[in-house]
């Protein structure tokens, strides 16, 4: 394939990204289209970059490497240059790589012609003609994209040992009294809301839930006592908080092995 026809079929695949991403979302005929434009783009590097030509099957599998190459290092480009990654953002990118590589290709397969050779300028304007209008197509779709209203993000609540108890690395001796245990509860992007606390062992409650205010946006230690297990095995222990929650594990005092008392910490 000639390099305006390639810069042509990498044009059309690329506008017909940036369209259906308006349009369509990201469906089926959308990766087909994403992996034509990666691979005229891979051949268009290896114009670029190797001369001469080399065979057919080491030109397939440069140009495929090529072509993957390409989608990270325009990525790359966009957060250094501080644009939001997005589907269009990354559409116009490869349409600027292309018409680069597209010029390129073209003069120097063309450094030996004469500068008057007509069929240059019709050359010239066969390329830039798609590549102009994936461009055009693709900047406007991505500043589109970006002034247009998006849903916040989700909120959520999440629970965390907190205190000593993060640092939890083995079972806990858990002593007859029970033991304060500290947890970090976090909440962002959530109104103010009562969530109620709950500790399990095993697969049974111990206790009933206690109400706790969960504040919107913030983060704060809160100290939960649990009980002794029953018995001296190993017991699952969960502290939940509405619908998060965080597990450790732990063994009542009579577990403490050849007879040494442990304390609240680690065992």
């Amino acid at each position: 394939m000639t390099t305006p026809r390639l810069l042509g079929a990498a044009g059309v695949c690329l506008g017909a990204l940036a369209f259906g991403e308006l349009t369509l979302g990201r469906s089926g005929p959308m990766g087909i289209f994403l992996a034509g434009a990666l691979f005229a783009i891979g051949e268009l590097w290896s114009r670029v970059l190797i001369r001469p030509a080399p065979p057919a099957l080491l030109r397939l599998g440069l140009g495929a490497t090529a072509g993957l190459i390409g989608l990270p290092l325009v990525a790359l480009v966009l957060h250094l240059a501080g644009v939001p990654i997005r589907a269009l953002s990354l559409t116009a990118g490869l349409a600027v790589l292309t018409a680069g590589l597209g010029g390129v290709a073209l003069l120097r397969e063309r450094s030996g012609a004469a500068v008057a050779d007509p069929r240059f300028a019709r050359t010239l304007a066969a390329v830039a003609i798609p590549g102009v209008v994936a461009l055009v197509v693709g900047g406007a779709a991505t500043f589109a994209y970006v002034r247009m209203p998006h849903p916040p993000e989700p909120g959520f609540t999440s629970v965390a040992l907190g205190g000593w108890a993060a640092g939890i690395a083995r079972p806990v001796t858990i002593p007859a009294g029970g033991l304060d245990v500290p947890i970090r509860v976090s909440s962002a992007g959530r109104p103010p809301a009562v969530e109620p606390l709950a500790v399990r062992i095993g697969d049974r409650p111990a206790g009933p839930p206690q109400p706790v205010e969960v504040a919107a946006d913030s983060t704060r230690a809160v100290r939960v006592h649990v009980p002794a297990p029953p018995g001296a095995g190993l017991h699952r222990v969960e502290i939940s908080l509405g619908a998060a929650s965080t597990v450790f594990y732990a063994r009542g005092r009579g577990a403490a092995p050849h007879g040494r008392a442990c304390g609240a910490g680690p065992c």
